[in-house]
């Protein structure tokens, strides 16, 4: 239980991390020309803006942070921790826009607090076993199909296709992260490249994805879908070939489901509340003034 907590804790402050760049890149998204077909193009022109490139250094704080997470506690409990993280914006917006916090929010903070305990208490024990190479090729194939479909069609898509594969190519890359951190462990230096490389790949594939998205979606529509894809796919993939089985007991097993719903739900309500919205919608409007973006 002691590394359990301590995974929960370095988790929510890589989930911390991650949501505060995902903010500072939102509005530098904004101030681009528009590309509504996934085209690194669009990263050709991001990392010339400075204020971009300070949220990917945000989010290399958070990578070590997740991978030292994943070394000692279960994805089933890691993903599920990265919620906590979403409290940063609400507290953003209740200090820095004078947003209200009512009992939808502090409700919402409830869920995703007690869903992380519930999950903690019913999921499966940190394993690092995966059930190989040619298995995971095999189930991980389609999803990175998926991940890379906007980039193989090369035309324009419905914006929710593209949140869509930026969710899947989000999740390939913290399951991937999983394989990474068990080859950390091992030792074994060869694969912790390759799975490496992988992880890398898809990580700029999401991050591409969700920044096309995000030029044509508010926030407050691009990321709550993209986290619960990013959430729950990593947790299947993980009891499927990632070595970590669900609990036999049907009483930990409806836990775990039920932790994991309330998890969702507290963080997909939090994500669309006034004071998160409001971090969201100013964020766009310093990037463009002239502009009067929506929170839904």
């Amino acid at each position: 239980m002691r590394d359990i907590i301590l995974g929960i804790l370095l988790a929510a402050g890589a989930s911390a991390c991650f949501n505060f760049a995902t903010v500072v890149q939102a509005g530098e998204a904004r101030k681009v020309k528009s590309h509504e077909t996934a085209s690194l193009a669009l990263l050709g022109l991001l990392i010339k803006r400075k204020r971009w490139l300070a949220g990917v250094a945000v989010q290399g704080i958070a990578i070590p942070l997740q991978l030292a997470a994943l070394t000692i506690a279960p994805l089933a409990v890691v993903q599920p921790a990265d919620a906590t993280g979403l409290v940063i914006l609400l507290i953003a917006g209740q200090r820095m826009l004078g947003e209200k916090v009512g009992w939808r929010e502090m409700a919402s903070v409830a869920a995703i607090f007690l869903g992380v305990v519930g999950v903690a208490l019913s999921g499966p024990e940190h394993s690092p076993e995966n059930s190989g190479a040619l298995a995971l090729l095999f189930v991980l194939a389609p999803l990175a199909l998926l991940a890379l479909a906007p980039y193989f069609l090369r035309r324009r898509l419905p914006s929710t296709v593209i949140v869509l594969c930026a969710g899947t190519a989000f999740a390939l890359t913290a399951f991937l992260m999983k394989i990474v951190a068990d080859s950390l462990v091992a030792g074994a230096w060869i694969a912790l490249l390759v799975w490496g490389a992988l992880a890398g790949l898809f990580a700029i594939l999401g991050l591409n994805s969700e920044q096309v998205a995000l030029q044509i979606r508010a926030v407050a529509r691009v990321a709550p879908i993209v986290f619960v894809i990013e959430l729950t796919l990593p947790i299947a993939l993980g009891s499927v070939v990632g070595g970590e089985s669900l609990p036999k007991s049907p009483a930990m097993a409806a836990l775990l489901v039920g932790s994991l719903l309330l998890t969702i739900a507290g963080a997909f309500a939090l994500m669309r509340s006034g004071p998160v919205s409001a971090v969201l919608v100013a964020e766009q409007q310093a990037s463009d003034p002239g502009s009067t973006p929506t929170a839904v």
